[in-house]
């Protein structure tokens, strides 16, 4: 088990002892950086432990078959993620080389997020569900012809059939985009784990689990007060600070670091056969494989460029950035205020632009903290991207304008 998890060796070695001798906690809190591992550990764990053999990965058993392509019903997945960059990531992996492991990993890349729509979470008369339902089923008739295992001979992926899946998960994004963990997906957990007559055991991975609202945390509290046997929550955050303590209180807590630049080398090359050797971060890999990249730096670019530019007379936001803040491109917001906060710190480096003016350094740490609240406004609050930054660009405006005053 958890051979293909790279890093963290110490908790590998932890996690492999509590299951093996059957003593993995009912519910836990998995907390580490971006794309540091939570993931790729809780679904393995999950697999780990509802396998009937001996949890190795090319493991026989019905189980660890329906984990490897990600469609086993003892396993549900809540939450919202930033999907579509580690779809085309694993979309490119299926060009380059077009055998049962980029299978493999396409299958997964994808169900990560029809995984988010099971039966058991969603209401078939949902009005947004309705929207999407079609695109679900026909990505899945397509995962079809990807599946290595479907029939015995070896797969070679159609990459037009790839390309429409990914269009399709495109749509999907931007029709259902959601930040939260709605409470009536908890309470269809919980009736799940107490009713549902598939397998012995059960697990339940919540992703971004910070981002609950009162109503979700309270009926997820009931649960873990007190849990059915054999059921198995597994919460991962990157904002450990931000679950409340009577959750905490409940959940065994992990705490991952960031994996070393040589690990994240190594996930870019023997996962996603990227061996140029240029990116020294997964998000760095992941962001470069997104379209789009182009025209969001390019917006991110006139944003901070436009900022400091006092002879500018439209007060609104310019039309480059507008381009990139329509529904079709919620999914990638979160990386245009990254790249904001890039070219902030590229212009603090400057010597140049800090003697040219002092208080340019006060401005820097000012949008930083505009960026911030933005992406907080975003993710947990679900504020509409184009209303946030348009709010944000004013502002920094005004107080640029303030400090350039001071200083001349």
């Amino acid at each position: 088990m958890f051979e293909n998890i790279i890093g963290h060796k110490s908790f590998i070695e932890q996690l492999e002892k509590e299951i093996t001798t059957n003593t993995f906690p009912s519910s836990v809190l998995i907390s580490g950086p971006l794309y540091s591992g939570k993931q790729a550990i809780a679904l393995e764990a999950a697999r780990a432990l509802t396998c009937e053999q001996d949890a190795s990965w090319n493991c026989k058993c019905q189980s660890c078959r329906l984990h490897r392509i990600l469609s086993n019903p003892q396993v549900l997945l809540l939450g919202w993620d930033q999907f579509m960059p580690e779809i085309f990531a694993v979309k490119n992996v299926l060009e380059k080389r077009k055998d049962n492991t980029s299978c493999y990993l396409f299958i997964r890349g994808v169900r990560k997020l029809l995984r988010r729509f099971d039966s058991v979470l969603v209401e078939e008369n949902d009005s947004k569900f309705k929207k999407i339902s079609a695109y679900i089923n026909n990505i899945e008739e397509l995962l079809v012809n990807f599946d290595p295992e479907y029939e015995i001979e070896q797969k070679i992926p159609d990459i037009k059939t790839a390309q429409t899946v990914v269009d399709l998960c495109k749509t999907i994004v931007n029709e259902y985009n959601f930040t939260g963990i709605p409470v009536d997906q908890v309470r269809k957990v919980s009736f799940w784990i107490r009713f549902s007559g598939y397998g012995n055991k059960k697990i339940i991975i919540i992703e971004n689990a910070e981002n609950m609202n009162d109503s979700s945390r309270n009926a997820l509290l009931k649960i873990l007060e007190e849990p059915p046997a054999n059921t198995f929550f597994i919460l991962l955050t990157c904002r450990a600070g931000e679950i409340i303590p009577t959750i905490k209180s409940r959940l065994r807590k992990y705490e991952i670091t960031e994996r070393s630049i040589q690990e994240n080398k190594t996930v870019i090359e023997k996962i996603f056969k990227e061996e140029s050797g240029i990116f020294t971060g997964i998000k760095e890999y992941l962001d470069s494989t997104i379209p789009e990249t182009a025209m969001i730096k390019k917006a991110a670019w006139h944003f901070v460029v436009d900022l400091y530019d006092n002879k500018r007379e439209q007060r609104g936001l310019p039309q480059e950035i507008k381009n990139i803040l329509k529904p079709q491109f919620s999914q990638y917001y979160s990386y245009f205020l990254a790249e904001v906060l890039n070219l902030s710190r590229e212009l603090l480096q400057s010597s140049e632009f800090i003697n040219n003016n002092p208080q340019n350094i006060l401005f820097i740490k000012k949008i930083n903290e505009f960026v911030n609240e933005s992406h907080k406004g975003f993710e947990k609050l679900n504020i509409n991207q184009e209303l946030l930054t348009e709010s944000m660009f004013l502002e920094l405006k005004r107080d640029y304008e303030k400090f350039y005053k001071k200083s001349c």
